[in-house]
């Protein structure tokens, strides 16, 4: 019988069946007290087939807790199976229903893209109240029928440990194979896959992972709203629409239709999405397999030029003293020049060698544009609980 291991903070392996019972409150609809995350688990796989509504949230963004004091449960449609709140750490948040028609069509579509894998455990390190750590973390990982491994934190090394050598499809973020791409590991572990989503992947993680380990990267594209759009594997260029999505593109973005695209938001008010869906995605569209360009908010223009702050970003990165990084547009209110890029690194140089060593890269990459800079050296880059980069932050 499959089995959740949980790994405590103390070391401690503590085991039980995955359909353990487990008492869920009496309301149809229930938001959730923090609990332990293999209680979570249990809790969020018998509420789906209760056919019980949970208000899946970080606790943590104060904003959304008024928003849910506020809903009226008599008025959400019936076949709503769980609420996502998102967005509430750069403004107005913003609540996703979905229904059990799109989670239950999204998880047919990824068992068969997984089906031939023949996996023997599952190992999840991301929040399982986000719709990807709920509908992998949860869903898919139960109904695969194998052990699911779960901690309330992972060291990266621990996945390779945790998997035991056997077929193992490790469900994770951007962030965390990034980390494990630095780490020194020695030795093949062809047995390993991992599922990353929730951003961006960084191509030279993409590119180095895999030959490093033998694995295999599958990224998966989507959002809250539109459930899962595509898929790539490892360094794949364009992404490959996910089993009955439709794309396509509208003024230059990305346009969805799929069985699994939310049919309701929460506003202001509950509020019906239209379908098909646009995405704030640029993209370039070839042989039904899409690009992605960068997302309208993050394309700028200096002296009359397109720059994708995420391009930026991505450039500086890759120089070896940068850790990292995070680009955005900046107005100098005592200036009439053109705008500037306000920029945080995380770095082992001081600001004077960042500030040459940024100059070097933005001159090299983009000659024949004048792009003034605001530089800062930060003990970290602020982030979501996915996380996400934090880019509508007041000041550097």
């Amino acid at each position: 019988m499959a089995r959740i291991i949980y790994k405590t903070a103390q070391g401690k392996i503590e085991e039980q069946a995955i359909n353990t019972p487990i008492e869920l409150p009496d309301a149809k609809v229930f938001s959730l007290d923090k609990m332990a995350k293999d209680k979570l688990f249990l809790t969020l796989n018998q509420a789906f087939k209760c056919a019980q509504t949970p208000i899946l949230y970080d606790p943590n963004i104060q904003s959304i807790k008024p928003k849910i004091d506020a809903l009226d449960f008599k008025k959400l449609p019936k076949d709503t199976a769980a609420i996502f709140f998102t967005s509430g750490t750069t403004g107005e948040p913003t609540g996703a229903l979905k229904s059990y028609d799109n989670l239950k069509q999204e998880l047919a579509v990824l068992l068969e893209l997984f089906a031939s894998q023949n996996f023997e455990r599952v190992i999840v390190t991301v929040p399982l109240i986000h719709i990807y750590g709920f509908l992998t973390g949860v869903l898919l990982s139960s109904a695969l029928g194998v052990d699911v491994v779960l901690k309330e934190e992972f060291l990266p090394h621990e996945l390779l440990e945790l998997s035991e050598d056997k077929k193992t499809l490790c469900i994770t973020n951007p962030v965390f194979l990034k980390v494990l791409n630095k780490l020194n590991i020695q030795g093949k572990h062809a047995n390993m896959v991992f599922l990353s989503s929730t951003g961006k992947l960084d191509i030279q993680t993409a590119n180095d992972l895999p030959q490093k380990l033998q694995c295999k990267i599958y990224q998966l594209f989507g959002s809250t709203e539109t459930g899962g759009i595509a898929y790539k594997i490892n360094a794949d260029e364009y992404w490959t629409p996910l089993q009955n999505v439709t794309v396509s593109k509208k003024d230059e973005c990305l346009e969805v239709n799929s069985p699994f695209l939310s049919k309701y938001l929460i506003e202001k008010e509950l509020k019906e999405i239209t379908h098909p869906f646009v995405t704030s995605d640029l993209i370039e569209l070839k042989n039904k397999k899409f690009k992605l360009l960068g997302r309208k908010s993050e394309i700028i223009k200096i002296s009359g030029k397109r720059i994708s702050l995420l391009e930026v970003e991505t450039l500086l990165e890759k120089h070896q003293d940068i850790n990292e990084a995070l680009v955005r547009l900046d107005y100098d209110v005592n200036s009439h020049k053109d705008e500037q890029l306000a920029i945080q690194v995380l770095s082992t140089l001081n600001l004077d060698e960042v500030k040459k060593e940024i100059k070097n890269i933005l001159q090299e990459n983009y000659k024949k544009i004048n792009i003034r800079t605001h530089v800062k050296i930060v003990d970290k880059i602020l982030k979501n609980h996915m996380g996400k980069k934090i880019r509508k932050t007041k000041g550097l």
